[in-house]
């Protein structure tokens, strides 16, 4: 078929003897809300995912966050000579004049957030302790980081 533009119409040949028919170039309402609808639902499904994204996200930084802080308290554990069985619990503070290195521990600025426990349990040797160090947010039970150690004590003195 041969198709010629004039002034918004289409103008087609005829077709086995038919005379030539004129028809309104563009699209129709009805594909036009159909096209919109389409986008619209589109839109908001990444909307949806966009919004997902941005808690994962933060969700993502608390967990490494917390992983940092309980591998600091390890290295602290690992360099106490009093290392005592038992439960310890505290929390993290940005300023570290505020630390006193027993139950409030330097963590920086975006430390403040969250706290910590750790328990150390004797072991079959008298020479080494077992050190679990939880990290989470604080008011909240749910562990985001939690990091088991032996470390080497001085041990019973003869």
């Amino acid at each position: 078929m041969l198709a010629r533009a004039n002034r918004g119409y289409t103008r087609h040949a005829p077709s086995a003897g038919g005379p030539a028919t004129m028809r309104a170039a563009g699209f129709t309402l009805l594909e036009v809300l159909i096209a919109v609808t389409i986008l619209g639902v589109a839109v908001v499904s990444l909307l949806g995912l966009h919004a997902r994204d941005v808690r994962l996200i933060a969700d993502a930084q608390d967990i490494t966050i917390a992983g940092a802080l309980a591998s600091d308290l390890l290295a602290v554990a690992r360099v106490d000579p009093d290392l005592e069985e038992g439960v310890v619990d505290g929390r993290f503070v940005a300023d570290p004049r505020r630390a006193n290195g027993k139950d409030l521990v330097y963590g920086g600025a975006d430390a403040e957030r969250f706290v910590w426990a750790r328990q150390v349990l004797a072991t079959a040797l008298p020479t080494l302790r077992q050190v679990r160090v939880v990290v989470r947010l604080s008011g909240q039970t749910q562990e985001i980081a939690e990091l088991w150690s032996v470390v080497r004590t001085e041990g019973p003195q003869p």
